[in-house]
């Protein structure tokens, strides 16, 4: 058995996709034995921290089928089959036990009963109805995985818009609008369970605002405003306050509505990195040696990326315009905008 790093489902040696989240197994894993209940009920206890699982599984097109011999007639390509009964994948014909929700050979979001197959994405920009602006998919190591043109109307993007969604189990079924305007784009996250990220540039400052929440390697880290109180009416000062040369609070974020251990932010700034920094996370490999640094400037806190290898990242918490190269992180995938 394979179990997924992802939802740790168990999965069959042979498959290659996840059968509960689409998630692509790795296949140098060695079999694992099953997991008792108490096991289970360990690893699933991180399931809620579904937002620190960037980095592993993007999508990917099917392995290629080997050459034909010369001279061999090649074999015919199977048509879709939109109606395929209950299990059979209606890409590629692989039949799956009735009930899972991803195919096990490509990944492909399986329709459920009643239901047509998610269609798949458009892959020619150019026509009429299309704005020129398209979303690629990256894989980890910067190759592309597929493109999503978009159209001149403001488009939903999310698990059941087009394929190369599909076998993201961390993305929402609706999950961000894309609205193009003129000679640019807009983004607005419809209001997500993971949210959508943008990477920051190396080395340009960025205002952080009360709430906002970033991403340092695989960690999700949120800001917060110290809000001092004065003694009340009898002079008691309030327990907790903050003290003189503190400006602000990070919080590490475990869970959808949960936060662990935090940190107070000095007014001199602080640097978070795997091996340098006030902030250390030296068991997370996405994360550089020296990745990022909070400063304190004229009364506000700016987040920089120091040239990090696998970059920063910040939650939008509201509709933003989008510049040309621009690199967003939505549910596992990261996609590059062009414009």
């Amino acid at each position: 058995m394979i179990i997924c790093p992802s939802c740790q489902k168990q999965n069959q040696d042979h498959y290659k996709f996840c059968l509960g989240c689409g998630a692509e197994l790795p296949r140098e894993a060695a079999a694992q034995p099953a997991l008792d209940e108490t096991q289970k009920r360990g690893v699933g206890a991180r399931i809620e921290d579904e937002q620190t699982n960037i980095g592993i599984p993007v999508w990917r097109d099917p392995e290629p089928a080997p050459a034909a011999a010369p001279g061999a007639t090649p074999p015919p390509v199977p048509a879709r089959k939109v109606d395929a009964p209950p299990g059979l994948c209606p890409e590629c014909g692989h039949p799956n036990p009735v009930g899972n929700r991803f195919c096990a050979a490509c990944g492909l979001k399986l329709p459920i009963k009643g239901q047509p197959a998610p269609p798949k994405a458009r892959t020619k920009a150019g026509t009429d109805d299309l704005s020129g602006a398209v979303l690629t998919a990256l894989n980890p190591d910067g190759t592309e995985a597929g493109s999503f043109p978009l159209p001149k109307t403001p488009t939903v993007i999310g698990r059941d818009s087009a394929e190369l969604f599909a076998g993201d189990a961390f993305l929402s079924p609706k999950h961000a609008t894309f609205t193009p305007r003129k000679g640019g784009l807009r983004v607005r996250d419809e209001g997500s369970l993971n949210g959508v990220f943008r990477r920051l540039l190396a080395d340009q400052p960025f205002l952080l605002v009360p709430g906002q929440v970033f991403r340092v390697g695989q960690e999700l880290i949120r800001f917060d405003l110290l809000d001092p109180h004065g003694p009340d009416q009898s002079g008691v000062e309030h327990m907790g306050s903050p003290m003189d040369g503190y400006v602000g609070r990070i919080s590490l974020v475990i869970g959808r509505e949960s936060t662990g251990a935090s940190f107070p932010v000095p007014e001199t700034g602080m640097n978070f990195g795997r091996e340098r920094g006030e902030v250390l996370f030296p068991e997370d490999g996405y994360v550089s040696g020296l990745h990022c640094r909070l400063s304190h400037e004229q009364g506000k806190v700016y987040l920089t990326d120091l040239g990090s290898s696998n970059g920063t990242f910040v939650r939008l918490a509201k509709e933003e315009d989008l510049s040309n190269g621009d690199i967003l992180l939505m549910g596992q995938q990261l996609f590059r905008v062009t414009i």
